[in-house]
C-alpha cells in the first residue's frame, strides 16, 4: 500500500484520539495529588515466604523463627504450644506438603518478584510523609503460612500473608470465609487495604459521639485518606465492591439516602441496627437484596468528599484531624446526586 500524506495524517490523528481516550480513562479514577517524587523513602522489604522454602531442616527454620518472633507469634501462634520443636516439626512439615508446593507455585506465579507491590507502597508512604513529615516508614515482611493469617499492622512493622490474597480462583483459600469478603483478599487490595488500617492513626473522632453518622463519617474519612494517599487506584477497591455493585450504588443513591432520612437511622446508637449498615454483610437487605453491604460506609465516603469540596480551604490533614461527625455532615450539605 503506497502511504500517502493524506494518510500519514489520518493515521496520525487517530493515534492521537486513541492516546486521548487511553489517558482519560487511566485518570478518570484519580483525585488530585501533591508532586512527592523529591521526598525520599527507605522502603525495607524482606521476603520470608522465599526464605522459607529454601530452608533444608528444622534447624534452619527455628533460627528463622527465632529472628521473627512477631511473625512466629501472629500467624504460627507460637505461644500456644508447649514447646517450640513442637511448632517447628509442624510448620516444618507443612512446607513440606504436596499441597502447599501447589499454592506457593501459584503465590509466586501472582506475586513474582513483589515489585509492583513494593512501587504502591513507596508511593502511598511517600503521600503519607509529605501531609505527615514525622510519619516513620514501616518496615514490611512477606510471608507464607498456608492460610493461616493475612496481615499485621503496626507503627514500624507490616507483615503480609501473601497465601491469603489470592483470591477465589485459588486452588486452596482461606475456610470459613464467605465470597464476598474473599473478593478483598486480591493482590491490588494489599496497599490499600493496609493504608485502611493506617488510616486510624490520623483520623480524629469524637469517642462520646455513638450515632451511626459518627461512624459513616470515621469509615469515609478512613477512605478519604488512602485514596488521597493512592489518588488513582479505582473508589472500587478500597471498598471492594464490584464494578457492577458501583454502578448499582450510584444510580441509586438518592434511594439510598432516602432510606437513611425515613428511617431516621443517622443519629440511631443501637450496635444492633448500626450493624445493618456498616459492619460485614453480603447484602444490606434493609434497602434493596441488590444493595452490598456495608452500605453505610460509602455514603460516609460520599459525604466527606462533598466536605472536602464545599471547603476548599480546608487542609487534607484539617479534615483527618476533625472529630466533629455532625459538624461535617452540616458543612457538607450533602445531597445524593439524582
Amino acid at each position: 500500500m503506497k502511504i500517502t500524506p493524506t494518510w500519514l495524517r489520518a493515521l496520525f490523528f487517530l493515534v492521537t484520539v486513541l492516546i486521548f481516550l487511553i489517558s482519560c480513562n487511566n485518570n478518570r479514577n484519580c483525585v488530585p495529588s501533591p508532586d512527592v517524587s523529591g521526598i525520599n523513602i527507605d522502603l525495607q522489604v524482606e521476603r520470608i515466604d522465599e526464605q522459607l522454602f529454601k530452608i533444608k531442616s528444622e534447624a534452619e527454620l527455628a533460627q528463622l523463627i527465632d529472628k521473627n518472633p512477631v511473625f512466629a507469634e501472629v500467624f504460627l501462634s507460637r505461644s500456644q504450644y508447649p514447646h517450640d520443636s513442637i511448632l517447628i516439626g509442624r510448620f516444618f512439615q507443612l512446607l513440606h506438603d504436596p499441597s502447599i508446593d501447589t499454592l506457593w507455585q501459584e503465590t509466586k506465579q501472582v506475586f513474582g518478584d513483589f515489585e509492583e507491590i513494593e512501587d504502591q507502597f513507596t508511593e502511598a508512604f511517600r503521600r503519607i510523609k509529605y501531609f505527615y513529615p514525622d510519619f516513620t516508614t514501616p518496615a514490611i515482611k512477606t510471608v507464607f503460612t498456608g492460610l493461616a493469617h493475612d496481615m499485621y499492622l503496626s507503627d514500624s512493622l507490616i507483615i503480609i500473608g501473601l497465601d491469603y490474597y489470592l483470591g477465589g480462583e485459588a486452588s486452596y483459600r482461606p475456610l470459613n470465609t464467605p465470597k464476598y469478603i474473599l473478593k478483598r483478599y486480591r493482590k491490588e487490595n494489599i496497599v490499600p487495604n493496609t493504608l485502611l488500617f493506617m488510616s486510624e492513626k490520623y483520623n480524629e473522632t469524637d469517642p462520646d459521639d455513638q450515632s451511626l453518622l459518627a461512624d459513616m463519617i470515621y469509615y469515609g474519612k478512613s477512605y478519604f485518606f488512602s485514596k488521597q494517599m493512592l489518588p488513582c487506584v479505582p473508589d472500587s477497591i478500597f471498598l471492594g465492591y464490584t464494578p457492577a455493585e458501583m454502578n448499582d450504588i450510584d444510580y441509586n443513591e438518592a434511594i439510598i439516602w432516602a432510606n437513611f432520612i425515613e428511617n431516621e437511622l443517622l443519629f440511631e446508637t443501637s450496635h444492633f441496627i448500626k450493624d445493618k449498615f456498616i459492619s460485614e454483610r453480603p447484602q444490606t437487605l434493609e434497602i434493596s437484596q441488590n444493595c452490598p453491604g456495608r452500605i453505610g460506609r460509602w455514603i460516609g465516603w460520599e459525604i466527606v468528599k462533598e466536605y472536602r469540596d464545599r471547603n476548599e480551604d480546608l487542609t487534607f490533614t484539617k479534615i483527618m484531624g476533625n472529630p466533629d461527625a455532625h459538624a461535617i455532615f452540616i458543612k457538607s450539605k450533602f445531597k445524593p446526586r439524582i
